[in-house]
């Protein structure tokens, strides 16, 4: 059990470990202690019963960490702000975003209530916080799908995706678009070839060119007399911000040399494979291929 602090010295001390934040909680001071030292301006109300020392200016590391002790024991930041704190993705909502055991609200807070297990929290930079695993768990059910496949690429950039423990925490927050994600981040280049070449077996497609080189650039896939090329996202190849940016960069300058551009994931091949064959039929087709001519 910590030892409760009651001079200003003990004060500061604690608040220097803490961003500057600190719950009542953790003060052996009584109320009017405490109101005194409001209006000495030595304390500012930040959520009920959490207050920071001195200046009123709050870091982001602060404003989580006193959303995070005004939920009591057991609360973690969760969602958009445990994402903006193990840098998966930027930007959060007005409130941070906190999950407790016990659902207590709080003006200021996006509070949420849930029974995490120890492998469900992590502490960085001093911040109780749920881990990235059950972060991405969480995130796949407040983001949109394109966000969401921002969060997971990123997520294995920095190093932060693993498997396993994903797979674990989507048993305890199911998200059928997190799990198919984690499919494609299993497929091969070669996987996805053999996928795709049955898939335009099977709809009687013509059989494309695979590792076509354009240029100083090669496609998965590619059509040279309709200019038509297919690129398929697979994890491996794909799943890095770098590999992210070079991929639009790639596609937009095959454009501009008029190729039809299509992008598919591993989850479109197997499981949308009607869909998947309209739209490279419809781009095969004459119409299009006059379309994908056109210079700006």
């Amino acid at each position: 059990m910590r030892q409760l602090v009651n001079t200003d010295a003990e004060v500061a001390a604690l608040a220097s470990r803490q961003y500057g934040v600190v719950a009542v909680r953790q003060l052996d001071l009584d109320a009017s202690a405490i109101r005194r030292r409001v209006r000495a301006g030595r304390l500012h109300l930040v959520h009920r019963g959490v207050y920071v020392v001195g200046s009123r200016h709050l870091r982001p590391e602060a404003r989580w960490l006193a959303a995070v002790l005004a939920c009591g024991e057991g609360a973690v930041l969760s969602h958009r702000s445990a994402a903006a704190l193990w840098r998966i993705r930027s930007g959060e909502s007005f409130r941070p975003d906190v999950t407790s055991p016990m659902l207590r609200r709080h003006p200021g807070i996006a509070c949420h209530r849930a029974p995490l297990i120890e492998s469900d929290r992590e502490e960085r930079h001093a911040i109780p916080v749920t881990s990235p695993s059950r972060t991405l768990a969480d995130l796949a059910h407040v983001l949109s799908f394109d966000d969401l496949v921002r969060a997971f690429r990123e997520a294995q950039y920095l190093r932060l995706y693993d498997r396993k423990a994903l797979t674990d925490a989507l048993t305890r927050r199911p998200s059928r678009r997190l799990k198919d994600l984690m499919e494609d981040a299993a497929v091969t280049q070669s996987e996805m070839e053999d996928a795709f070449k049955a898939l335009c077996d099977r709809n009687q497609l013509p059989r494309p060119h695979t590792q076509y080189r354009i240029g100083a650039r090669t496609v998965d896939f590619a059509w040279p007399d309709q200019r038509v090329v297919v690129e398929t996202d697979g994890w491996q190849a794909h799943g890095t911000s770098y590999a992210f940016q070079a991929d639009r960069t790639a596609t937009n300058a095959l454009q501009l040399e008029g190729w039809t551009v299509l992008r598919f994931t591993w989850t479109d091949i197997t499981r949308r494979q009607r869909r998947v064959a309209a739209t490279v039929r419809a781009a095969l087709t004459p119409s299009c291929r006059a379309a994908s001519r056109r210079r700006p």
